[in-house]
């Protein structure tokens, strides 16, 4: 809805009212108090007990499904038992070839399209049934909850939402979602001069909560710390994920908006979810997903997960490329009673230079409706050129799927830029096995 004519084409008030319509509708399919009331997630914080039970439970659910309900898992196992150690390990590639096969045979009435962000790729697509919608509500709601969130709080989104037409230069920044009670601020827009606005706006709002990319709520950090100033106003907490949140933009960002970061970990898959408590600990959910972590050495481990929460796609042992480093503590001064990592090491948030001189880090959905594109890389040594580096299949990547290309990256950064496609057999990868999103040099 946010990218179509009539959104950007419509005023002010009716794109608010566009915004709260949508907001409404996804509020009564997501928040089903029947559904949400029989999941109980608050008993599982702090008893091992209940939590080890919980999660045996669903784990079981979860493989029992995936052996009598789907093409692929029957083909992998030898011995026809939903022990965990005879699913083999599931990565991305594999998945990508052969998507059907991991759909169950029991299709729900409502199945909701979906997508990963397609960092380093083409997109994985994700199909869930609405009881998975819901769960993944229950999720959000209690990590709100940790975060200090009480119902009519006002919040604040600063995430990669298109909610302001890119091409618009003049301020206003932001739109209205009235039945979230929600100030929505375009996280392509926050160019220098910009950001006290942004401030401002959030202040006459009256927020208490911010929700927002790292990189997002870290650049108005630094902002006011340039200018020695902090937030002035008052708010309970600062939401991040989707990003790595660097140990230094945690303490700037805590610093100059004066409240507690709670960082979370996510994957569109739903194989694992880690969150921070007010005591600033990575918690790794266990009655959110089964993970494993494989030694990758150099003190890192790889997040594996296995979904509790979308047993139309059941995933098992899936390897998502993401690091951690494992904590040496054993219980946390809050109590809750999960298993805990150190830091997080995965996806850590590159940037390009727009046309008006701004930073992009938020380059996630540009590959997004591009076929046939299986790895990509932006490259910029110029302020009026991006290269875009590609691997991709011949079959499907024609000159229509180059052109969207383009378009993304421009509607992104702005339509004066220069872009270039350059195919190549393999992007290079990092020392820690992962692909660089993007490579600035200005």
């Amino acid at each position: 809805m946010l990218t179509s004519a009539l959104y950007r084409n419509s005023p002010i008030f009716i794109q608010n009212l566009l915004i709260s319509f949508r907001a409404f509708i996804r509020k009564i399919l997501r928040e089903n108090p029947e559904k949400l009331s029989r999941l109980d997630l608050i008993d599982n914080e702090y008893s091992i007990n209940k939590l080890e039970v919980y999660g045996n439970k669903h784990l079981a659910i979860a493989l029992n499904n995936a052996l009598d309900n789907t093409k692929y898992y029957p083909m992998k196992i030898q011995k026809n038992r939903a022990d965990l150690e005879q699913f083999p390990y599931l990565t991305k590639d594999e998945l990508r070839n052969r998507p059907s096969d991991f759909l169950s045979k029991v299709k729900p009435k409502i199945v909701i399209k979906g997508s990963t962000s397609g960092t380093t790729g083409t997109p994985l697509s994700i199909p869930q049934s609405m009881d998975s919608v819901i769960r993944e509500q229950a999720f959000v709601s209690r990590m709100l909850k940790w975060a200090g969130y009480e119902k009519d709080d006002k919040r604040a989104w600063i995430r990669g939402d298109l909610i302001v037409p890119i091409k618009q230069l003049p301020p206003p920044y932001w739109r209205y979602s009235w039945f979230e009670n929600m100030i929505m601020l375009s996280s392509f827009h926050m160019t220098r001069e910009a950001l006290p606005l942004y401030i401002q706006a959030m202040v006459d709002y009256g927020v208490d909560i911010i929700q927002a990319y790292p990189s997002s709520i870290a650049t108005l950090a630094k902002y006011l710390e340039s200018k020695g100033e902090y937030y002035p106003g008052k708010i309970k907490s600062v939401i991040t994920s989707s990003e790595s949140l660097t140990p230094e933009d945690r303490q700037v960002i805590e610093e100059r908006f004066r409240c507690k970061v709670f960082d979370w970990y996510g994957l569109f898959e739903r194989v694992a979810a880690i969150a921070n408590c007010e005591y600033g600990r990575y918690h790794v959910l266990t009655d959110y997903s089964y993970v494993e972590f494989l030694d990758v050495g150099n003190g890192r481990h790889e997040i594996v997960g296995t979904n509790f929460n979308n047993l139309y796609y059941p995933l098992i042992r899936y390897k998502t490329g993401d690091h951690v480093i494992l904590s040496k503590e054993k219980e946390c001064p809050c109590g809750r009673v999960y298993p805990m990592v150190e830091r997080i090491e995965g996806r850590v948030g590159d940037y390009l230079v727009g046309e008006n001189g701004q930073k992009v880090h938020i380059l996630n959905h540009i590959p997004k409706g591009v076929k046939g594109l299986l790895a990509c890389q932006f490259v910029q040594d110029s302020a009026d050129c991006i290269q875009a580096v590609v691997v991709i299949d011949a079959e499907i990547f024609d000159n229509k799927q180059k052109s969207q290309l383009v378009t993304n990256i421009k509607e992104r950064l702005g339509q004066n830029i220069i872009v270039v496609i350059k195919e190549v057999a393999s992007i290079p990868r990092t020392k820690n096995g992962k692909i660089r999103q993007a490579i600035c040099s200005l």
